[in-house]
């Protein structure tokens, strides 16, 4: 039985691949196009419904609770724990109205093609290059406020060891938010380390619970109080979620 279990994961997962080469080859050339184009909203929606294509695809659905509403006109940092390729899916299935960033190694923008469309959903930084850190901030408020993005941040830096509930925070999210002043979207993803983690052998498809648990606003805070208040949002969601397969990280 565990023999067919792990078959049926790892053709699964292959599945997923797959769908993830189909998906840019179909749509990729098209995204390359736009990006000498200045049409940021098509540009936005081919990179959603490759997103979009795969998620669904790959048999993966969501449900969302939320007491917070995103206001249209209204740009934001949002933050989430980490622990799946799925997240980065999830950001774009979640978000039709509110076009997103992310923050990525710059490292890969070298590689042809792949790397100037990289460089379309990124804000690119060398962690190892201090002037290339600090320089991420007024990029991220340029991205805000005069391009109308959101840009998507994960706190943890990576994706953890499974058996680590949530990691400590880095402080980047947070010193964002307070330089931009702008407001934080804060979600928790449950279940992606049983569903999809970076492990070959464990997974399946299935319904991911998303809750939207805030939106806080940066007046008053300080990084540090700003950024222990996201972590206790956070980990008080996701801390009885149960592991499966703990023995495997």
């Amino acid at each position: 039985m565990k023999c067919l279990r792990i078959t049926l994961v790892i053709i699964w997962k292959i599945w997923f691949y797959v769908l993830a080469f189909l998906c840019t080859v179909l749509i990729g050339p098209g995204v390359y196009i736009l990006t000498y184009q200045k049409n940021e909203r098509l540009t936005y929606f081919f990179i959603r419904s490759w997103a979009c294509i795969l998620f669904y695809g790959t048999g993966f659905s969501y449900s969302l609770s939320s007491t917070e509403k995103l206001n249209p006109g209204e740009n934001y940092l949002l933050v989430s724990n980490h622990t799946s390729t799925i997240d980065i899916l999830l950001m774009f299935v979640l978000h039709p109205k509110h076009p997103i960033i992310f923050v990525g190694k710059k490292e890969l923008e070298k590689y042809p093609i792949f790397g100037r469309t990289y460089k379309k959903v990124s804000i690119l930084v060398d962690r190892s290059d201090k002037k290339s850190r600090e320089a991420v901030f007024p990029a991220i408020k340029k991205k805000l406020t005069k391009e109308n993005k959101n840009v998507v941040l994960f706190p943890e830096g990576g994706v953890p060891d499974r058996d680590i509930i949530l990691e400590k925070f880095k402080d980047g999210a947070f010193i964002s938010a307070i330089y931009c002043n702008t407001p934080v979207v804060v979600y928790a993803f449950h279940n992606l380390k049983n569903m999809f983690p970076f492990v070959s052998t464990i997974g399946q498809p299935g319904k991911i619970k998303v809750e939207r648990l805030s939106v806080l606003y940066p007046e008053g805070e300080t990084k540090d109080s700003l950024r222990e208040k996201v972590y206790t949002m956070i980990y008080d969601k996701i801390k009885n979620d149960k592991l499966k397969y703990p023995e495997i990280k």
